[in-house]
């Protein structure tokens, strides 16, 4: 008779537990998911290489008030200096074709 009641009790925790989880997991999901998300926008705002999107909009809305056809250039390489190394000082160099 024991072993009867703890069946049924066994049964029976697992239909509500089935049905309790089907009720309750989509909120904690929920929940978690925006916590996560919560989390990722406030690293995405305060990370080390976040540039503010009030800056980014004053440089985009700069570059929109320019006159149109004009060029400005905001960064140009340092210029190398031309050192007379290797096939520049070699001499004269000729072509020649190999005859069999």
């Amino acid at each position: 008779m024991t072993f009867i009641y703890f069946l049924i009790s066994i049964i029976l925790f697992y239909y509500l537990f089935k049905f309790g989880m089907r009720l309750m997991l989509p909120f904690f999901m929920r929940k978690m998911a925006e916590r996560l998300m919560g989390k990722q926008q406030q690293y995405a705002n305060e990370g080390p290489f976040q540039q503010s999107y009030g800056d980014a909009f004053k440089q985009y809305s700069q570059r929109e008030k320019r006159a149109e056809g004009k060029v400005q250039v905001d960064y140009m390489p340092p210029k190398e200096k031309k050192s007379k190394k290797g096939t520049a000082t070699a001499g004269e160099f000729i072509d020649f074709e190999e005859v069999k």
